[in-house]
């Protein structure tokens, strides 16, 4: 039986939220339904039950002796719901104080209090100015801030000193934040072949920014920069420039503009790699130790599948495998639970590789259940590879026709399919090639760099430049 939403909610409150809502409900300003209280008390020894035994017992708990009615239930978990969300709205409001004192200027202004209104738009005014750290959030506030006093300008009749300039500045930069942020994330899905789509204004409003000097906001500067990473990232000194910001106001990001910006110079340092630039093979490893100890990364601490076999592979371009094994174990801890097995015995099976203990990859490759259709897709890649590499030819071949009728049947790859296809053609090719007129093999050694679609790159283009 389903679980009730209220019920599912109410369990990602930690013991301290819990504890609050009680005295929330118990306040009769929130709440005057006692069956409510009751229930969720009963509720906290019943949570840990099926649903299915919980209905039963908490209705009994709130109308003992009579007999069961769902439809209490459902009204009981509905009005439950509704004050569930409204604790979690004021918890969220109740942590700035900015807002607040937003909130009591509107009061103030729709109450007449002149004076109370003009002394607490002063403080506030001061209050935001005076914010030294990075804040994307000040500029909305500094709007509403605008346009109160503007609200209060106009009921005293007076326009002289209101700054309609300024005004519209703070509304324009919030608002050009909140666009590119959207479009930064549209260029983080293309990036890996996702389809593109029309972003209509986006080089009016950078433009703009330009003209206005606007960039004098490092909230709004580090975004131009970010959009500059995938627009231009041959010029690399955006990316110093977008380094350099990161750290000097890293100390004030939340956990959702760490992740975002940080994955931005994540996502930059392994496009760089992807096309064999080593001087980003260092840095992007930092980078990547830097977002594990900082959490950026890390979903409730825990790190994904890919990040883990992301970070050993690099190692591993990086020649470095002592490295790559102490990583190995070092992260694997990290791991979702439901993961950590699976991808820790592929990255192991690829060090492995890389040492020549070709016998041991193809052990681990071969016992281990991939339940991910992507990481089973990477070990007969790496099976691919370890066949070449042994010149067992009609192994390989086997190998890249399995492959393919997985590619088939697989019905979670999204775009990632073509990536694995083009790889497969290419690994065919290799696997029936045994001499190549030298025009066709430089052709052949470009081809592979310039394709945008293909994984492996650097093996193929190694294994290509050692024929004949």
């Amino acid at each position: 039986m389903k679980s009730p939403f209220v019920l599912e909610l109410y369990n990602t409150l930690n013991a301290k939220q819990r504890q609050r809502f009680i005295e929330f409900l118990k306040s009769p300003y929130f709440n005057t339904n006692k069956k409510l209280i009751e229930g969720l008390l009963a509720l906290q020894s019943l949570i840990l039950k099926k649903t299915d035994l919980i209905k039963p017992e908490l209705f009994h708990a709130l109308y003992p002796g009579e007999n069961y009615a769902d439809i209490k239930l459902r009204l009981f978990f509905s009005e439950l719901l509704n004050q569930l969300k409204t604790f979690i709205f004021i918890e969220s409001k109740h942590k700035s104080e900015i807002e607040k004192n937003l909130l009591l200027l509107k009061h103030l202004r729709k109450n007449q209090k002149i004076r109370e209104f003009e002394r607490e738009a002063s403080k506030l005014q001061e209050t935001i100015d005076s914010g030294d750290h990075w804040d994307p959030q000040r500029y909305e506030w500094k709007h509403q801030l605008d346009m109160e006093i503007l609200s209060y300008e106009s009921f005293r009749n007076r326009f002289t000193h209101f700054d309609f300039g300024l005004c519209a500045e703070h509304l324009e930069v919030s608002a050009l934040i909140q666009r590119l942020r959207i479009y930064l994330e549209q260029l983080s899905h293309e990036s890996i072949g996702r389809k593109s789509s029309e972003y209509p204004m986006v080089d009016v409003w950078m433009q703009q920014a330009v003209v206005q000097n606007w960039a004098k906001y490092p909230e709004l500067k580090l975004y131009l920069l970010a959009i500059q990473l995938f627009r231009n990232p041959e010029q690399e000194t955006y990316f110093d420039e977008y380094l350099d910001l990161l750290k000097q106001h890293e100390k004030y990001f939340d956990f959702e503009y760490g992740r975002e910006l940080y994955l931005t110079a994540l996502n930059y340092g392994i496009r760089k790699i992807n096309q064999n630039n080593t001087k980003y093979f260092r840095i992007t490893l930092n980078l990547f130790q830097h977002c594990i100890e900082n959490t950026w990364i890390l979903d409730y601490g825990v790190m994904s599948s890919l990040t883990y076999k992301n970070i050993i592979v690099l190692c591993i371009r990086m020649n470095d495998l002592e490295l790559a094994e102490q990583v190995l174990e070092k992260y694997k801890a990290l791991v979702n639970v439901k993961d950590r097995n699976m991808i820790y015995q592929f990255c192991k099976a690829k060090i492995q590789k890389e040492r020549g203990q070709y016998q041991q990859a193809l052990y681990l490759l071969n016992t281990s259940i991939f339940k991910d259709p992507l990481i089973e897709l990477n070990a007969r890649v790496e099976m691919i590879k370890i066949y070449y590499e042994l010149k067992e030819s009609e192994l390989m071949g086997n190998q890249i026709i399995a492959t393919k009728n997985l590619i088939r049947r697989s019905k979670k790859l999204g775009y990632h399919r073509d990536y694995y296809i083009n790889f497969l053609a290419s690994a065919g090719k290799l696997n029936h090639t045994l001499k190549l007129p030298a025009k066709e093999k430089d052709k052949w050694l470009s081809e592979i760099l310039n394709d945008k679609k293909l994984i492996e790159k650097t093996w193929l283009h190694s294994m290509v430049s050692k024929l004949n």
